[in-house]
């Protein structure tokens, strides 16, 4: 009975360690001075409807009046060599923009690996969180982890990219309201 009692306890305490790791999540406060939350609100939209192919299938929640747009996405993953194709297929994420006067917040977070259909599912990682490796044990345990580091390393890439284009849109945001100002 005490083997059972000890057996049950391990595998409750291995259970909630694995899955009580930190998401994956990268985030930024971008500034746009002097510009009210509405201008800012209706840039955001209009940048979600050029960077993604599908508006409707992105977003998740679009609410003006809270100054929150949250979208679900994907980038298509792959390491590019034939010993990791069972690997590759595509990564969601989500992206939330809040905006306030003067500044928005944009987080990318819920990355999560899907494989291609068809391929090992014992290839698809799932939920890509802050852990350092994917598993410590298993036959795979060499190509998993390399996978989950270069998932990690590809995600942060995503966003920065998001990042970047989002500073232009608020540069040009600022330069819309700086030349309006000056009729």
């Amino acid at each position: 009975m005490k083997k059972l009692f000890l057996l049950l306890f391990v595998s409750m305490g291995y259970f909630f360690s694995s899955y009580g790791q930190e998401k994956l999540t990268f985030s930024k406060v971008i500034e746009v001075k002097d510009v009210d939350k509405t201008s800012i609100y209706i840039s955001l939209r209009d940048w979600i409807s050029t960077y993604y192919r599908d508006t409707q299938e992105v977003l998740q929640m679009d609410d003006k009046d809270a100054g929150i747009i949250i979208g679900k996405a994907i980038f298509l993953y792959s390491m590019n060599k034939l010993a990791y194709a069972a690997y590759d297929g595509k990564i969601w994420y989500s992206i939330k923009l809040q905006v306030k006067d003067g500044r928005f917040k944009v987080e990318m977070l819920n990355f999560i690996h899907e494989n291609k259909k068809g391929n090992a599912p014992t290839c698809n990682l799932g939920l890509i969180t802050i852990a350092e490796n994917y598993t410590d044990k298993g036959a795979q345990k060499f190509f998993h982890n390399k996978v989950w580091k270069d998932i990690k390393v590809k995600s942060e890439r995503e966003s920065n990219s998001i990042f970047s284009d989002l500073e232009k849109l608020a540069a040009s945001i600022q330069t819309v309201k700086e030349d309006s100002d000056d009729w």
